[in-house]
């Protein structure tokens, strides 16, 4: 028998960029060709508006560090100049710098850097879209308005002694003819005034109004779950909410996947679903949800479209009880459910199956927001060795942290928080691998899928928390075929 599952709670729209929710800076760990490099890209909250941009090298042979903006439109040969980043005073290799953001949609950062070993550059993908307005301060205002009243009773005063008492001799009194022309001309300048005023209102509450119409809603994804026999089937229906059209281009593959769909409990955040529905139409993905309980669910889901558009989709979810044993969709969908919780804390270790533990690697400092911070962990086998991993979905671990008021989400690799998929997706717009419509090849997409073979279980997910808070970390690796995930909470100042 067929039911359709109604969903219990209503859409929750968050701000995001670069398929994050509430975190909207960019990191990128790696290589600008020999050169190993850390990017930050700061976005603005107004567009256009000044990206700051900060570069640290690992590598004392470099002696210039230039930026360039790429608009996914205009393509490398469409964009101005690169702009040389300002060593850091009292820091040898630390570079900053600001460019300037003009249009809404995908850009990418080309970070040049330039030494002893020739010219390498990395692009780092970034999202322009408006999030915010900057707010006034009732201080200003009132500065403002006291400044606007002197202003007028000024100009004002100048008319009316224009028309009047410049026009008598000195000493002489002013008759009253004058007086009277005098504040007749008065009245006609503080009607025109009014006009001027009342006019500037009206053109400033539009232009507002326009701009309220760019900033970024976070589309929106109506969610229906179809229960029938052994399927538990959820549908996802994307919408793009924006008055300008964020949702311009098609979905492209990220990690071999049209989207990376995340579940998380709302009843203390006890399990997590990783899933990858299939694209059944343009904005339409469905799934089998596995054996996760029943109840209200976190849903976030990553798409990537071919113009490097990194942007996700949330609200909260009601899912129904599993008729039985449900096969997962994708062979790579992974979910994990625990009572216990590690806090992140000197020393911390994770107890996993199959004889496997991770442990805390970072410092032993407290974790800032708005400051740059390494997540390091390290898997050990039975013997307490360090492990090996294998690549899972292209990567050697994944990350998610998921805020505990449900408010920040990313999605973290290695190598920070860009995709590697949009950064294939500009080089080969720059490259010209592009239909005559100015659609992307997509065949021309690496799939992301490393060889098979080991690497290090020690990992590290460079990131910055937006705000203090308490945050919950899962950690997924593959050692042995098998996906495990590592369950942490770390409290950040």
């Amino acid at each position: 028998m067929r039911r359709l599952a109604g969903l219990a709670f209503a859409a929750s729209l968050l701000i995001l960029t670069a398929a994050h929710i509430g975190s909207p800076n960019v990191l990128f760990d790696g290589n600008a060709g020999p050169y190993p490099v850390r990017v930050i890209v700061r976005p603005p909250e107004v567009v256009p508006g000044l990206a700051e941009v900060i570069v640290r090298l690992n590598a004392t042979d470099a002696q210039r560090v230039a930026i360039k903006p790429v608009f996914w439109r205009a393509g490398v040969r469409g964009a101005p100049s690169g702009d040389a980043l300002t060593r850091v005073p009292g820091e040898a290799q630390l570079y900053s710098g600001h460019l300037w953001l003009m249009a809404y949609g995908s850009y990418s950062v080309y970070v040049t850097v330039d030494g002893a070993r020739g010219p390498g550059t990395v692009i780092v993908p970034v999202n322009s879209f408006a999030t915010g307005r900057l707010p006034l301060s009732p201080a200003l205002s009132a500065i403002l308005v006291v400044l606007a009243v002197v202003l007028v009773a000024g100009f004002l005063t100048l008319v009316r002694a224009g028309a009047g008492e410049s026009l008598v001799a000195p000493g002489e009194a002013i008759d009253a003819s004058r007086r009277k022309r005098a504040n007749v001309v008065t009245g006609v300048a503080a009607a025109i005034l009014g006009l001027a005023l009342f006019g500037g209102a009206k053109w400033w509450s539009a232009e507002d109004s326009a701009y309220r119409g760019h900033m970024y809603g976070s589309p929106r994804v109506d969610a229906t779950f179809v229960v029938d026999g052994s399927h538990r089937t959820l549908r996802l229906e994307v919408r793009d909410t924006a008055a300008f059209h964020a949702i311009y281009s098609p979905v492209a593959p990220d990690h071999g996947k049209m989207m990376h769909l995340f579940l998380v409990s709302s009843t203390g955040m006890q399990a997590l679903a990783h899933l990858h529905p299939v694209q059944t139409d343009s904005l339409i993905f469905t799934t089998e949800v596995p054996s996760v309980a029943a109840g209200p669910y976190l849903l976030f889901g990553d798409i990537m479209l071919e113009n490097g558009l990194s942007l996700t989709v949330t609200r909260r979810i009601e899912i129904p009880p599993a008729p039985g044993a449900v096969t997962p969709s994708d062979s790579d969908d992974t979910w994990d459910r625990t009572a216990n919780v590690t806090p992140v804390v000197p020393g911390a270790v994770r107890v996993m199956s199959d004889g496997y533990s991770m442990a805390w690697g970072g410092g032993d400092g407290p974790i800032r927001a708005g400051e740059p911070t390494d997540l390091r962990f390290i898997l050990r086998d039975s013997t307490g060795t360090t492990a090996t991993v294998r690549p899972y979905l292209g990567m050697a671990a994944h990350a998610v942290v998921v805020g505990h008021d449900a408010s920040v989400f990313i999605h973290l690799h290695p190598m920070g928080t860009v995709s590697t998929t949009a950064q294939q997706v500009f080089a080969l717009r720059d490259r010209g691998d592009t239909t005559q419509r100015g659609r992307l090849r997509t065949e021309k997409l690496e799939s992301n899928e490393m060889t098979d073979m080991p690497m290090s279980g020690q990992l590290t997910f460079p990131y910055e928390f937006p705000k203090p808070g308490r945050y919950r970390i899962w950690v997924q690796v593959k050692p042995n075929r098998r996906v495990l995930t590592g369950t942490f909470d770390v409290d950040v100042r």
